[in-house]
């Protein structure tokens, strides 16, 4: 038997029940200790530590639910089966309400006893679980913890070294004389800024997967609008973002994206000297297209990039390296996204959408 052993504390206020109990109960191999009022009970429960108390209701003095509260109050709670001469079901209702493990009506008949027995090892085997569920509840809670700083730690890192990397792009970018090469190198420190901030924001975050992304656009856009900045032409950029949660992954596709967007609306869209802004749309999308995500496997997503510049001429030699539409459609595929380019009379709008996937 699993509970041999078994610490028991039966308290009734019948004197030679609480004998024959403690005789039957110790032929099943439990420890019985036995009190004849609610008040002995509970001291006792105070000076030891028992791993089950089988309690009666009706007791002068002090009753079955009242102990039964005194009970759950101790720094280590049994597991308690209360026992009562009623069959009344309000008095079964409220003494499983007040934290008695099970309950059973007290009877004259010779099989009492081994009902008890039955009931006490039943009880003690759902005390034994429910500790066991804590206890392996409280690990998994530390482990996750420990993964969380870890992951922490590590988003932490990889932002520094990112940063190192920036800095020595940038280092390398004042330091060369060629505007060609310096558009190069910017262009190449705005993309590891995308990556960088991402693991800025996992890391601020306690070691979270998921990033936000108004927030993170915001960043974006604002590191963008300070390095194409002059004192010759104004280039605002305005962010309309929603407050979604996407996984780091598509954050980091997202976050290129834009960067090229963006840099190319503010390389080609107005003449050096002329002010114009640039606007980030990005918002969830429902499987209709309308707003809002439901519980999609994919989050669907619509980003859309403005200006209001000179436009595409679909017939025009392209001028740059060609590089930034590479990336662009490479981020398009790995979101499993489309991408639409529209002259906006004045302006361009491009515009990224994945669709809703069940």
């Amino acid at each position: 038997m699993p509970n041999t052993g078994a610490r028991i504390l039966y308290i009734d206020d019948e004197v030679g029940l609480c004998r024959l109990a403690q005789r039957r109960l110790s032929r099943l191999g439990f420890k019985v200790t036995v009190a004849h009022s609610g008040l002995d009970g509970l001291a006792l429960a105070r000076e030891q530590a028992f791993d089950l108390v089988a309690l009666d209701h009706y007791m002068p003095g002090q009753n079955g639910i009242e102990t039964l509260g005194a009970l759950m109050k101790l720094p280590e709670v049994p597991a308690v089966v209360y026992v009562t001469g009623s069959d009344e079901t309000d008095v079964a209702v409220n003494a499983l309400k007040a934290g008695a493990t099970d309950y059973m009506v007290k009877t004259a008949s010779d099989d009492f006893f081994d009902l008890l027995g039955r009931t006490i090892n039943q009880a003690l085997d759902t005390r034994r679980m429910m500790a066991e569920k804590t206890r392996a509840e409280q690990r998994l809670r530390e482990s996750n913890a420990q993964l969380a700083a870890m992951l922490s730690e590590m988003n932490h890192r990889v932002a520094n070294s990112l940063q190192i990397v920036t800095a020595l792009v940038e280092l390398q970018e004042r330091r060369t004389k060629s505007e060609e090469t310096k558009s190069v190198m910017r262009d190449i420190r705005q993309r590891i800024d995308a990556v960088s901030r991402v693991h800025r924001q996992l890391y601020a975050s306690g070691g979270g997967a998921m990033i936000d992304m108004g927030d993170y656009i915001s960043g974006i856009a604002e590191n963008l609008a300070l390095t194409f900045a002059s004192t010759s032409a104004a280039r605002p950029i305005k962010v309309e973002a929603d407050a979604i949660e996407l996984p780091a992954s598509d954050a980091i596709s997202i976050g290129i994206l834009i960067n090229e967007l963006v840099s190319n609306a503010c390389k080609y869209a107005y003449p050096d000297d002329r002010d114009g802004e640039v606007r980030v749309l990005f918002a969830a999308r429902g499987a209709d297209g309308e707003p809002g995500n439901g519980d999609n496997a994919q989050p669907a997503f619509r980003l859309a990039v403005e200006d209001d510049g000179c436009g595409v001429d679909e017939h025009a030699v392209p001028t740059g390296t060609g590089i930034g539409t590479q990336i662009i459609r490479a981020m398009a595929d790995t979101l499993g996204a489309t991408i639409a380019q529209a002259n906006t009379s004045p302006g361009l709008r491009t515009t990224v959408e994945r669709r809703a996937t069940a």
